[in-house]
């Protein structure tokens, strides 16, 4: 196994970024993700929203190249394990996410974690559910942000899903790929409602692999027992994403699973899940439970 170290960070996903690293499929890599950004911001104190820049906080460590990857295939991450460091950070920022209390003043939090546990005061602690934030490939050209909005090739999607054990894949759009990732969370709820959770920096271990000839418009998310499809569309446009998500979901059970299109729209009215991503676009989920199909 081969480690990035922290310091190989960037803030944007660009094809002519200067591979870090070069694979082969199937190769493990542990990314070492950065705690610069916000520790430039604690040590402001007091100042720390004046010297705030969404275009600098969610930094990614990248990329890497993966030998047999053209455009038109799909990359595979398996995500194999996350580790934080032994302190995370919250904050309330104004206008950031659904909740803002007017007697709540902008908030930036040093938390530790400890023995599994997220400290958030004397009263309160929370497990420990790391997670990745932003992670993905390379477009074909200029480049992508990595806070928002999240394209189809990668970005900051902010899905709860993207754990230990699951696999993302994501549609290839130039050689090598170049993946890169970041944003690591120790805790997390579904849809990120306050746009930010309990961040952190630490370690996340992936293995890399190319699936040949396997063309997606957006990742898809394989985990143990379900099958998610995402749609994307710009922010606020829940129904576009719930739309293609759905999309996604039927043109994979009747072209991979061979069903008839009236037994694909059976089993999604009957079994498909449809739930939200993160704050940085609208994303939507689809999901099938794998014990359907035997």
């Amino acid at each position: 196994m081969q480690t990035i170290p922290a310091d190989r960070t960037a803030f944007a996903f660009r094809p002519d970024a200067s591979p870090v690293l070069r694979v082969q499929p199937g190769e493990t890599v542990r990314f070492e993700t950065s705690p610069a950004p916000v520790e430039r911001l604690l040590a402001a104190d007091n100042r720390w929203l004046d010297l705030l820049d969404t275009r600098a906080i969610n930094a990614v460590t990248g990329p890497v190249f993966i030998d047999g990857v053209e455009p038109g295939d799909a990359v595979a991450v398996e995500v194999l394990a996350i580790d934080t460091l032994d302190w995370g950070w919250t904050a309330a920022v104004p206008t950031f996410g659904l909740l803002n209390p007017p007697a709540l003043p902008p908030t930036l939090r040093r938390l530790p974690i400890r023995d599994g546990r997220v400290i958030l005061s004397d009263r309160l602690s929370l497990p420990v559910r790391p997670m990745i934030g932003c992670l993905g490939l390379a477009p074909a050209s200029g480049e992508s942000s990595t806070l928002s909005p999240p394209y189809p090739w990668g970005g900051n999607y902010d899905l709860a899903q993207i754990v230990p054990g699951t696999t993302v894949l994501f549609p290839a759009q130039v050689s090598g790929g170049l993946f890169s990732l970041g944003d690591l969370h120790a805790a997390m709820g579904h849809g990120e409602a306050t746009s930010i959770a309990i961040e952190c920096a630490g370690s996340a271990t992936v293995r890399l692999d190319v699936r040949k000839h396997l063309r997606l418009d957006t990742p898809c998310l394989e985990t143990p027992d379900r099958l998610f499809t995402i749609g994307l569309a710009p922010k606020g446009d829940y129904t576009a994403a719930k739309r293609q998500a759905i999309a996604l979901m039927y043109a994979h059970l009747t072209t991979e699973r061979h069903l008839s299109p009236i037994d694909a729209h059976a089993l999604i009215s009957s079994n498909v899940d449809l739930e939200f991503g993160g704050p940085a676009g609208a994303v939507a989920l689809a999901s099938v439970p794998l014990t359907i199909f035997g």
